[in-house]
C-alpha cells in the first residue's frame, strides 16, 4: 500500500527534511565570516546639457571622447526646428564610459560648450545590496547542495519529486539573484553620461536675402499705412458731408432772413 509523501517540515523524515537557512551540508551553520570582502559598489550618473556652435562636430568630438576613455554611445537622437540660418539643432546622447573614466570623461566633454550649459552628476551606493545579494546567493546553492544530498537518500518516487520540487524553487530564486548581481556589476563597471547638444543661435544673422526681404516688407508696409490714410479720409467725408448739411442748410437760411430784415430797415 503506497504512502503520501512526507510533508516539508517537523513531521517529515529526517533524511527528507528541509535544511534550515544559514546551513550548509552536515548541519553546520553558515557565518558571514567567511563571506569574501566587496569593494564599494557605485552607480555614477552625469546629465550635461550644452550650447554648442555646430551639434553636428560636437557629435563627433563626444563620440571621439567616448571611445578615447573606452566607451562607448549607447543612444543617439537628432532633432532640428526651423529653416535657414536661425535652424536649432538638438543632439542627444548616451555614453557608457568605464566607471574609472567617469571624471576623465566629464571634464572632456565640458569643454565642448560654447555657451551657457547644466550639468547634473549622481552617485548611488550599491554596495550593501551587493553583498546581501552574494551571501543569499551563497545560503541557496547551499540549500541546493543539501537537497541534492537529499535526493540520494530517497526510497520512494513520492520523496524524489518532493525534493525536485524544491530544488527548483532554490533554483529559480538563485538565478534571479544572479540576475539582479550581473545587473549591479554592469551599472557600477559602466557609468552613464546623458548629453544633450544645442547649437548656439547667433544674436544677429543677415545677408543680402535678409536686406531684399527687409526692403520688401517696408515697401508693403508703406503701402498698407497709405491705404489705411486713403481709407480713413474716404470715411471721414462720409461722416462730415450728411452732418454738415444737417446742420448747414438751417444756418443759411436763417442767416438769408437775418439779411433782409436788415436790408428793409436800412431802407426806411
Amino acid at each position: 500500500m503506497s504512502r503520501e509523501p512526507p510533508p516539508a517540515g517537523a513531521g517529515a523524515p529526517a533524511a527528507l527534511a528541509p535544511p534550515a537557512p544559514g546551513t550548509v551540508a552536515g548541519g553546520a551553520q553558515k557565518t558571514d565570516d567567511s563571506a569574501p570582502a566587496v569593494a564599494r559598489k557605485l552607480v555614477r550618473k552625469a546629465s550635461l546639457e550644452l550650447e554648442v556652435k555646430s551639434a553636428k562636430d560636437a557629435l563627433a568630438r563626444a563620440t571621439r571622447i567616448a571611445e578615447s576613455q573606452g566607451g562607448f554611445v549607447a543612444t543617439s537622437e537628432q532633432s532640428a526646428q526651423g529653416n535657414g540660418p536661425g535652424e536649432t539643432t538638438s543632439v542627444t546622447l548616451t555614453l557608457r564610459v568605464p566607471a574609472d573614466h567617469f571624471i576623465p570623461a566629464l571634464e572632456a566633454l565640458r569643454k565642448l560648450g560654447a555657451g551657457p550649459g547644466s550639468e547634473r552628476v549622481t552617485t548611488e551606493d550599491v554596495s550593501e545590496e551587493f553583498i546581501d545579494l552574494e551571501a543569499r546567493i551563497r545560503n541557496q546553492r547551499a540549500l541546493e547542495a543539501q537537497f541534492l544530498e537529499i535526493m540520494k537518500q530517497a526510497t520512494k518516487v513520492e520523496e524524489a519529486l518532493h525534493v525536485q520540487r524544491e530544488i527548483a524553487t532554490v533554483r529559480t530564486e538563485i538565478d534571479r539573484m544572479e540576475g539582479r548581481r550581473r545587473f549591479l556589476e554592469r551599472e557600477t563597471s559602466l557609468a552613464t553620461i546623458t548629453l544633450q547638444l544645442v547649437t548656439a543661435q547667433p544674436i544677429v544673422s543677415t545677408g543680402f536675402g535678409d536686406f531684399g526681404r527687409s526692403v520688401s516688407q517696408a515697401a508693403s508696409d508703406s503701402v498698407t499705412v497709405g491705404a489705411g490714410i486713403i481709407t480713413g479720409v474716404i470715411r471721414l467725408v462720409g461722416v462730415l458731408v450728411p452732418f454738415a448739411l444737417l446742420l448747414g442748410l438751417p444756418g443759411a437760411l436763417a442767416l438769408r432772413f437775418f439779411l433782409k430784415r436788415r436790408s428793409a430797415r436800412a431802407a426806411l
